[in-house]
């Protein structure tokens, strides 16, 4: 059963269009609908997932177990609609890894929303992006794009003016750079993980 998500933020002022009040993402949770605040400007992190998900492994046991079935509970419960998204989430996952062992901490690698549907208040209309990340400051979009005839100029100026920052991968260079390609590199910026 596929429950909604909402991340309820504040309006920011002097934007040309105000920030959506409701985000949503369609995320399958076992226990129901989760509100979380952003007020706090508190970033959505790994240390959020137990609270997220309560039936998640605990970070306790082990860090690195706990990034790993993170990342497959992602891939497993959010209905992922392709392969590009299941691979960003194993290339995120492998970068937070990566990072861990340099000494980073899990707690602060950001908690990506896969299949993130954005709106504003009353408007029916709305974005659906591959992947989200709520920094505590602002929202960054991923799209993934099967091919170059696809367009999301509208969805991406529509974000942009809401204040996100916005970035489309090509699929073809994700298939074959990851995320060291240009876009994948000022995503893992964006997000802390370079």
């Amino acid at each position: 059963m596929v429950f909604g998500y909402q991340l309820s933020i504040g309006a920011r002022h002097a934007e040309p269009l105000p920030m959506p009040t409701l985000i949503q993402s369609q995320i399958v949770l076992p226990f129901g609908r989760l509100d979380t605040a952003c007020e706090d400007r508190r970033p959505l992190t790994l240390a959020d997932v137990p609270r997220i998900f309560p039936a998640a492994i605990r970070p306790e046991a082990d860090p690195f177990e706990f990034a790993d079935a993170t990342c497959e509970m992602l891939r497993t419960e959010c209905e992922l609609q392709g392969s590009h998204e299941h691979l960003f989430l194993l290339l995120y996952f492998n970068r937070v890894i990566d990072k861990m062992k340099l000494g980073g901490s899990w707690s602060k690698a950001l908690l990506p929303l896969p299949n993130a549907r954005f709106s504003m208040g009353n408007d029916q209309s709305s974005v659906k992006v591959d992947f989200a990340f709520w920094t505590g400051q602002k929202l960054i979009a991923v799209f993934i794009d099967e091919g170059r005839l696809r367009q999301r100029t509208d969805e991406v100026r529509l974000l942009k003016g809401w204040g996100f920052d916005v970035y489309a991968m090509m699929a073809d260079e994700f298939e074959t750079r990851g995320l060291m390609g240009d876009v994948g590199l000022k995503v893992l910026d964006a997000v802390g993980l370079r």
